[in-house]
């Protein structure tokens, strides 16, 4: 009965949800030679009768030798790729990440590619979602200027993507401080026209926008409307490029009636809409 109690499938390492955490409980499989079920955050986790659970204190130096091990045996490029995963919002990332470790650390760099092994192909499931997750990011982001000058984007990702998209935006956007701010995870990254670093933002208070930059979502909704053409409208298609989700964090998706300003001039679309109506109440 005992035997079966800490049989390695019911076995899951609980750590501090820092990736200096995950490193060290990897450690720690390689050194006890089990093959958790899991690893998973202690923070707010319901525990199950049918598991046995092990706290997994965080070490830094355990965590720096996971680091090189990965490296001298895999590749840097394997290392970011971990990095990646770890983004995840997946519940079972850690699980993931210690099965991926586990059969290419004992396989050699070869291993990274054998995607018919499940290990393997589930690693790089999770690796896709977060990087088409990141590229949505890269796509849909909108910034708007506060009262304090610095430029501001809220955003809703699945997955905490902030660090893999600030350095293109710093690099883009190099000359004005700028806050991309992850609704979702509460995490914020802040660049100040030098470096860029990110900050717990669970609570803030972001200040109104200016003036002028409603002036200019309002020219900018002008344009996205002039360009339009009505009769080629197709909300499917328009979904599949620019998924629905994003949409509330975009100006140009705010429908006419709810814009904080009206723009002065009558677009081509909406000509074209007044003249239909005319014809269809004749």
């Amino acid at each position: 009965m005992m035997q079966a109690l800490l049989d390695d499938a019911q076995i899951v390492y609980l750590y501090d949800g820092t990736l200096e955490g995950m490193l060290t409980a990897v450690f720690e499989a390689f050194r006890r030679k089990e093959q958790p079920r899991d690893i998973v955050p202690e923070l707010g986790l319901q525990q199950s009768l049918l598991c046995s659970y092990i706290p997994i204190n965080t070490n830094l130096d355990l965590a720096q030798r996971v680091q090189t091990g990965i490296i001298n045996t895999l590749s840097a490029k394997t290392y970011e790729s971990i990095k990646q995963v770890f983004l995840s919002d997946d519940m079972s990332k850690g699980g993931v990440i210690v099965s991926y470790l586990i059969y290419t650390m004992r396989k050699g760099r070869g291993s990274c590619s054998h995607l018919a092994h499940p290990a393997v192909a589930a690693f790089e499931e999770l690796l896709q979602v977060v990087s088409h997750e990141a590229h949505y990011m890269l796509q849909f982001v909108r910034f708007a200027q506060l009262d304090n000058g610095v430029y501001f984007s809220r955003i809703t990702p699945k997955a905490s993507v902030i660090p893999l998209i600030m350095g293109h935006f710093a690099a883009r956007f190099n000359i004005q401080p700028f806050i991309i701010y992850d609704d979702i995870h509460g995490m914020a990254g802040v660049f100040d026209t030098e470096r860029w670093w990110m900050v717990d933002a669970r609570d803030i208070t972001v200040p109104e926008r200016t003036r002028a930059e409603d002036e200019f979502q309002c020219l900018w909704q002008t344009f996205y409307d002039t360009i339009a053409i009505e009769e080629r409208r197709n909300p499917t298609c328009q979904r599949n490029f620019m998924p629905k989700r994003f949409w509330g964090n975009m100006c140009e998706q705010i429908p006419p009636e709810l814009r904080n300003i009206r723009p002065k001039t009558v677009t081509p679309t909406a000509v074209a809409r007044q003249n239909a109506n005319r014809l269809l109440e004749t």
